[in-house]
């Protein structure tokens, strides 16, 4: 399989295997150990040097795994040049567990996003993640609650 194969497999297993079915043990054979998030939007407690490293972007996937325990991910597009893997994705989940400091609605929500990752000898060492957050919040009901 060539380098390109690889890392979008390594992309592709992430979403499926770890963030969608939850097998988060297999995150020692995706993520490095020192891997940088930049975005762990899910997490408001963790502060920007919290959210760099294993420990850190494990803690990001539980909490977007407990707060949206029916999450499903399509991967729309996998794209790879060099080192990078990017992805064009859609998502659907139903907001149960605490999220970005918004207590569980019981909201449907659904949308899409895009992804960057940088692979280095197959596992992912940095992370960077695009998604309409205004959009999600509005399902989240962020906005009206916020406003009053």
């Amino acid at each position: 399989m060539a380098i390109l194969d690889e890392n979008k497999e390594t992309v592709r297993r992430y979403y499926k295997e770890v963030v969608e079915a939850g097998h988060t043990e297999l995150l020692t054979e995706l993520i490095a150990e020192d891997v940088v998030n930049h975005n762990p939007l899910s997490d408001e407690s963790l502060t920007a040097e919290e959210a760099r490293g294993f420990e850190g972007f494990r803690r990001h996937v539980e909490v977007f795994q407990e707060a949206f325990p029916d999450r499903t991910f399509s991967i729309e597009d996998l794209i790879a040049e060099g080192d990078s893997v990017s992805a064009r994705l859609r998502f659907e989940g139903t907001h149960e567990g605490r999220f970005a400091g918004i207590e569980p609605t019981g909201n449907r929500i659904s949308g899409s996003s895009m992804a960057f990752y940088r692979i280095e000898d197959g596992k992912i060492v940095e992370r960077w993640y695009e998604t309409d957050n205004l959009e999600l919040f509005k399902q989240l009901d962020a906005i009206e609650r916020h406003a009053q």
